[in-house]
């Protein structure tokens, strides 16, 4: 089974309680950016995956797709170690942010892209914007991974603009030169897992109770319940009685003497 994270997910606990209690069936933890990832779950490219959306979007067709929620990520504003957010203790309110500029990841992408050796932020790429569009079924690794998050951090980091980002990816993008606050009063995310209605499984099942916290051996487990489940016990034999050798039959012309009394 394929799992499909994203980032800022963090499903190491989940994949050892898995190959813990699952070994004979493996999972393969493969990531990949939000973008694309109900078309990955779709196509097949992976049997389960994680979504994340802003919250009050209707992104996902329950006809075709079950969706699990599994908790909810505020959202955070990062800018420039100089801009005013700074002096911020922990928090700025939406209302503050009104006359910002904002970055959109997925622009940044589009537009803008390192050539000759100059940073993201340097200038305009030279190359159509179809040239950037990600590859969502190849996994992805290191840099390769939320390359629109770093890049729009980049781009923030010169006081251009700010970047509103799940507080995870935000956390895991973190450089010295962005400061990350929180932001109240605005929508945050929906994170979750999805997978194929057509397409479930025990397997699945099994993985969305490790989600949730099932402890091992627990009477909802069907796989678990299969494996610890007592063998019938098989009948014994039955043992057919031993048939009396027959009478040894008398020699012609010996007659038998009589026995003694």
């Amino acid at each position: 089974m394929i799992l499909g994270a994203i980032p800022g997910a963090t499903p190491d606990k989940w994949a050892a309680r898995w190959r813990e209690r699952f070994p004979e069936h493996a999972l393969d933890v493969q990531y990949y950016d939000d973008a694309g990832q109900l078309a990955r779950i779709t196509e097949g490219t992976v049997d389960i995956g994680y979504v994340r959306f802003r919250e009050y979007q209707v992104e996902v067709d329950t006809e075709v797709h079950h969706r699990v929620l599994l908790y909810r990520e505020e959202p955070v504003v990062c800018a420039a170690a100089d801009h005013w957010i700074a002096a911020a203790d922990e928090s700025v309110g939406s209302e503050e942010l009104v006359d910002e500029t904002f970055l959109d990841p997925a622009r940044m992408l589009q537009d803008w892209g390192p050539t000759g050796g100059e940073s993201a932020a340097g200038k305009l790429a030279t190359r159509a914007p179809e040239d950037h569009a990600p590859e969502f079924h190849k996994p992805l690794a290191g840099g390769d991974l939320a390359a629109a998050e770093r890049m729009a951090l980049e781009v923030a980091a010169t006081g251009a603009g700010v970047v509103v980002l799940p507080n995870s990816v935000a956390r895991m993008l973190s450089r010295k030169d962005v400061v990350i606050r929180s932001i109240t009063g605005a929508p945050g995310y929906e994170t979750g897992l999805a997978w194929l209605r057509q397409q479930d499984s025990e397997l699945i099942q099994e993985f969305i109770g490790i989600a949730r916290g099932r402890k091992a051996g627990s009477p909802r487990s069907a796989l678990a319940q299969q494996k610890t489940s007592p063998q019938p016990k098989r009948k014994p034999a039955e043992k057919k009685p031993r048939s009396r050798p027959a009478a040894r039959a008398a020699k012609p012309g010996r007659t038998r003497k009589p026995r003694r009394r």
